[in-house]
C-alpha cells in the first residue's frame, strides 16, 4: 500500500534521520529507539529512511509490517529507491548490504538537503559509512550499536592492531589460538572471532567501515552496564583501543518492543503454549536469517526427540541461491524425518516464524536454543529464559563465548559452529539432546543467574536506573545541539 505523507520538517525544532540496515533485527531496534526518543522530547521528530533488499521479498514484507503497524506522532518513514539491477553485486550477504548502502548515499544526500532543522543522523553498524553525509551537512552523527559492547571492543581492538601496531591480523589469527581483547575478561579463542575479521576479502572490504566507528559524536549501545560492566569500563581506558580515542558511549538497553509481549494475534501458537506446563517448552529458533540443510534438520529433529522435552521449533527454508535469504517452507513435513510430526504431536510444534519476545515471555517457555543474535540474547535475559548456544554467523560465535564462558548464563551446544565454514561438521543429535537436557535442568546454577540478570535488565530501564539515566543524557545532548541544517524545503509526498 502507498501512503502519501506530507512531511513538513520546518514545523519541528529538531529532525533526526535514522538509517538502519534493512534486516529485521536492525530496523526493529532502530524504530524502537526512535519511539523512545520521541517520548522524551516533544520538540523532536524522526525520519526513518528504509531500504528494500531486492533479493529478500519475505524480509521486505516483514519490514513493511513494522512500518504499517507503527503509528506514532512525529515518526515518519520514507522508502529509498530499490536498485534495478544487482546482477554484478556480491553474492556474499554482508558485502551485498555494503553495496546497497553505498548505492543509497546520493538519495540520502538529496533527502537531507531538503530537511529544515536537520539535527543529526542515527546510523547503525551496517550503515556507518553514511557518516560522510552527516559531515557534509555539518551535523552530528551517532552510531546505534545493535550488538554487544564486548563485540564493539573486539572490532576496535582488531582495527587498532592493524592501524596502530602494523599487525597483519589475518596472518596473526592463522598462527594463534587466542587473542587478548580489552573488552573480554578471558582470552578469546580465534575460533569464535567473526568471519569478517579472519577472512581476507571480507576484512579488506569492511575495514573501511570499521574505521567509521571512531568518527561519530557518540555510540548508542543496546546493552546495560550491569550486564557488560567489564567491556564498558574498558572504553574508559585511554590507550586500550589505540591512539585515536573513542566517541562518547551511551549504554541505554535493553531496547525491546515491550508492547509485543502478548500473542493475541497468533492464536495457534498461543493456544498450543497455553496447554503446556510452566517452564516445560524449549523454543528452538535461529533468527530470521538462520536455516540449515536437510542433513542438519534431521539431526535437530532426532535430538529434540531424544531430549524428551516439549519444543516449539521455528524451521526455515535455506536460500535458493548463494547470498540469498531464508524463507518459510510450504510443507515442513517434506524435510523432516518420516513420522516425526506424528510421533511428537503431543509435545512439539513446528512453525515458520514466531513473535519471539511474546513467546519467550509465555510462562510455558523454559529454555531457548538460539543462534545468539544480540537482540535474541537481550530478549531471553529480559524474560529470564536461559539459552543453549548454537551460533551461525556474524558475531554470534563471540556472543556464545561471552554467554557461556564470561557471564555463565548459557549452556553450550556449540560455540564455534559457523555456516561460512567450507566443511562445517554437523551437530549431531546426541549433542543437541544433551544440550537441551542441560538447558532444562531446573537445578542448574545458570538458571538462577539468568533470573538475576533479568531483574537487573528491568531495573536498568526504570526511572533512575543506569540505562534510564544514560538515555536521558543522550536525548538532552542531541536536542540541545547547536548544529541545525536549514534545508531547501520539506520532503513532500514521500511514498511509503
Amino acid at each position: 500500500m502507498i501512503i502519501q505523507l506530507c512531511y513538513k520538517s520546518r514545523m519541528e525544532k529538531s529532525v533526526l534521520v535514522f538509517i538502519a540496515a534493512p534486516v529485521m533485527g536492525h530496523l526493529a531496534q532502530s524504530v524502537q529507539l526512535a519511539k523512545l526518543m520521541l517520548e522524551k522530547n516533544n520538540q523532536l521528530s524522526v525520519l526513518v529512511l528504509v531500504m528494500k533488499v531486492p533479493i529478500d521479498p519475505e524480509g521486505t514484507i516483514k519490514v513493511q509490517n513494522i512500518i504499517s503497524g507503527c503509528s506514532v506522532e512525529r515518526l515518519h518513514f520514507h522508502h529509498l529507491p530499490t536498485p534495478e539491477n544487482t546482477d554484478n553485486w556480491s553474492s556474499n550477504r554482508g558485502l551485498f548490504m555494503n553495496q546497497l548502502v553505498e548505492f543509497q548515499k546520493p538519495h540520502v544526500r538529496g533527502i537531507a538537503s531538503k530537511i529544515e532543522g536537520l539535527s543529526g543522523f542515527i546510523l547503525d553498524f551496517g550503515t556507518a559509512t553514511s557518516i560522510d553525509v552527516a559531515e557534509e551537512f555539518q551535523v552530528p552523527s551517532y552510531i546505534f550499536c545493535t550488538s554487544g559492547a564486548a563485540y564493539f571492543g573486539l572490532m576496535l581492538h582488531v582495527q587498532s592492531l592493524q592501524d596502530d601496531h602494523n599487525q597483519d591480523t589475518i596472518e596473526l589469527f592463522k598462527t594463534s589460538e587466542e587473542l587478548i581483547v580489552p573488552s573480554f575478561v578471558q582470552p578469546v579463542p580465534i575460533s569464535v572471532l567473526p568471519t569478517a575479521t579472519t577472512d581476507k576479502l571480507q576484512w579488506s572490504v569492511r575495514m573501511r567501515r570499521y574505521q567509521y566507528y571512531r568518527k561519530p559524536k557518540g555510540v548508542i549501545m543496546n546493552t546495560f552496564s550491569e550486564l557488560e560492566d567489564h567491556a564498558l569500563n574498558s572504553f574508559l581506558k585511554d590507550s586500550a583501543y589505540g591512539k585515536s580515542g573513542l566517541p562518547q558511549i551511551y549504554p541505554v538497553g535493553p531496547i525491546l518492543n515491550r508492547s509485543e509481549m502478548n500473542l493475541k494475534n497468533h492464536s495457534q501458537i498461543s493456544e498450543w503454549l497455553d496447554k503446556q506446563p510452566q517452564n516445560s517448552v524449549v523454543l528452538v529458533s535461529f533468527g530470521s536469517l538462520g536455516s540449515f540443510d536437510l542433513d542438519q534438520v534431521k539431526e535437530i529433529a532426532s535430538g529434540l526427540e531424544q531430549s524428551g522435552h516439549r519444543f516449539l521449533w521455528v524451521l526455515r527454508r535455506p536460500p535458493t541461491e548463494k547470498g540469498g535469504f531464508p524463507a518459510e517452507y510450504e510443507n515442513v513435513e517434506l524435510v523432516l524425518p518420516k513420522g516425526f510430526l506424528d510421533r511428537t504431536a503431543s509435545i512439539g510444534k513446528v512453525v515458520g516464524w514466531v513473535p519471539q519476545l511474546a513467546v519467550l515471555s509465555h510462562p510455558a517457555v523454559g529454555g531457548f536454543v538460539s543462534h545468539c543474535g544480540w537482540n535474541s540474547i537481550l530478549e531471553s535475559i529480559w524474560c529470564g529464559v536461559p539459552i543453549a548456544t548454537w551460533p551461525l554467523a556474524a558475531e554470534q560465535q563471540l556472543n556464545a563465548f561471552q554467554l557461556v564462558k564470561e557471564l555463565g548464563i548459557a549452556v553450550e551446544i556449540s560455540l564455534d559452529y559457523n555456516e561460512a565454514k567450507e566443511h562445517q561438521e554437523l551437530v549431531r543429535a546426541e549433542e543437541i539432546g544433551k544440550g537441551v537436557r542441560d538447558l532444562m535442568d531446573g537445578k542448574n546454577e545458570m538458571r538462577k543467574r539468568v533470573k538475576e540478570f533479568s531483574e537487573k535488565s528491568r531495573a536498568a530501564v526504570q526511572e533512575n536506573g543506569s540505562s534510564h539515566l544514560c538515555f536521558e543524557n543522550l536525548v538532552q545532548t542531541i536536542c540541545s545541539g547547536s548544529h541545525k541544517w536549514r534545508g531547501e524545503g520539506a520532503v513532500s509526498n514521500a511514498k511509503i
